[in-house]
């Protein structure tokens, strides 16, 4: 299902990285020693609340690798710069570059595509200036192949003797584990985005058997991740049994551990799940939860995919086809940008002339929904018959005025779009038409 941070999201998540094979690694954890011991700090003292002094033992003995972000923590805490714990000349130089790639590329509203190449061959070229100095010896390297990868992959740029699954185990060797799971996203998500869901599912599959073992050190927003994109793939695939396992694992760790990052992704799939199965009492309860969980957080693009939401609710549950026109009163320009606004937006003009279209008002269904078009972004299968149903309307309403001609051409297009996907409430609709136009 759509959601804002692409089809599968691409995080910096790391909290610790073991030693093994990292360059200057013992000075780093030597360094930090001198300068604790030089303020005559003890080892809790310097860990605080965000570090264990066990973990903090491992640094200063050169076993882990503090991330950026725990290393600018222990600086503080002792006193001193960031700076004067590093000593690698040209580490510097490829973290200020590794930030700013980082930025440019997340945001890239689909990674996946070349709608942006312009942008994407800039980073990559920007990448192939420093690559003989990237040889995977820390963070810095590693991260910046990885990207390095990810832009060649999409843009086919040129061939290359390092590959995804040497990135993967570069990361695996300094136990970042997150970053593994991103990895496995990409390519799960490159195979996605081709509508190839089966290939989807068998990469993302690995990164779950992969990872398993080390669950105890991967953050819990990564593993919420891969749970989202285990739980729409198996859902792609008309596996409505493991795609169920997995969300109840995602929304308990959320639960659990109070976390609501990606709540609405999965209160939306179970809510659009409970319409594909016509019950009224789940999918009232997560619309309920997506209203909530929009309230909380005052969020635009959790409020605007609420929109939607109500509109679908109000034509498929409750069949109250008037109330839904006027709902585009609260839709809100995001801070998501144009390109999420867009997709959004068109899934409620659907909603629209879905409305329209019920209450036998079929020029206006016909005038809403004149220049809607599928995005290219979109993959899902059940976001893809959502839209396809659009184009049934639009025949049916064709059909209504007289207009065979355009009827046909318009379900057609609908028909052939979902013929290969496994059965719905969407497709059934479709069918139905087909055979209405058809004879």
């Amino acid at each position: 299902m759509f959601n804002k941070t692409k089809i599968f999201p691409i995080e910096l998540l790391i909290d610790t990285i073991d030693g093994n094979g990292v360059v200057g690694i013992n000075s780093l954890g030597e360094r930090i020693k001198k300068f604790r011991k030089e303020k005559k700090m003890t080892l809790a003292e310097v860990a605080g609340e965000r570090l264990t002094k066990g973990m903090l033992s491992l640094i200063e003995n050169g076993k882990a690798q503090p991330s950026m972000e725990s290393l600018r923590y222990i600086a503080e805490r002792i006193g001193v710069e960031v700076s004067s714990l590093l000593d690698e000349d040209h580490l510097e130089e490829l973290r200020t570059l590794l930030f700013e790639i980082e930025k440019e590329y997340n945001n890239i509203f689909s990674p996946f595509e070349l709608r942006e190449k312009d942008v994407m061959n800039s980073l990559l070229q920007r990448i192939l200036s420093v690559r003989e100095k990237l040889h995977g010896k820390n963070y810095e390297e590693i991260r910046l192949l990885d990207l390095y990868i990810r832009l060649n992959t999409v843009l086919n740029y040129q061939k290359e003797t390092i590959s995804m699954s040497h990135i993967i185990s570069f990361y695996e060797k300094i136990h970042a584990y997150s970053q593994v799971i991103s990895c496995y996203s990409f390519l799960s998500g490159f195979y996605f985005n081709k509508n190839d869901y089966e290939h989807a599912l068998k990469w993302i599959q690995e990164a779950e058997k992969r990872t398993k073992p080390y669950e105890h050190l991967i953050d819990k927003l990564s593993i919420l991740d891969m749970h989202y994109i285990l739980t729409v793939l198996y859902g792609a695939i008309d596996d409505p049994e493991n795609s169920q396992k997995h969300l109840n694992i995602a929304l308990n760790i959320a639960h659990e551990n109070r976390i609501y990052y990606r709540l609405d992704d999965f209160y939306r799939y179970s809510f659009v799940l409970a319409i594909q199965q016509g019950d009224e009492e789940k999918s009232a309860y997560y619309l309920t939860k997506l209203k909530q969980h929009a309230d909380f957080t005052e969020n635009e693009f959790a409020h605007n995919t609420l929109v939607f939401c109500q509109a679908h609710y109000m034509n498929m549950i409750d069949k109250d086809y008037e109330k839904v026109p006027s709902l585009n009163e609260h839709l809100k320009k995001s801070s998501y940008g144009t390109k999420v606004d867009e997709h959004i937006f068109t899934f409620y003009r659907m909603e629209q002339a879905y409305a329209y279209w019920a209450q036998g008002l079929y020029n206006e269904a016909l005038q809403t929904s004149e220049d809607l078009s599928i995005p290219s972004f979109t993959h899902h299968p059940i976001d893809l018959a959502i839209m396809y149903r659009s184009f049934a309307v639009r025949a049916l309403c064709f059909l209504e005025l007289g207009e065979k001609e355009s009827a046909k051409r318009e379900i057609l297009y609908a028909y052939h779009g979902v013929m290969n996907f496994t059965s719905s409430i969407y497709k059934t609709f479709i069918v139905e038409a087909y055979k209405k136009i058809q004879y």
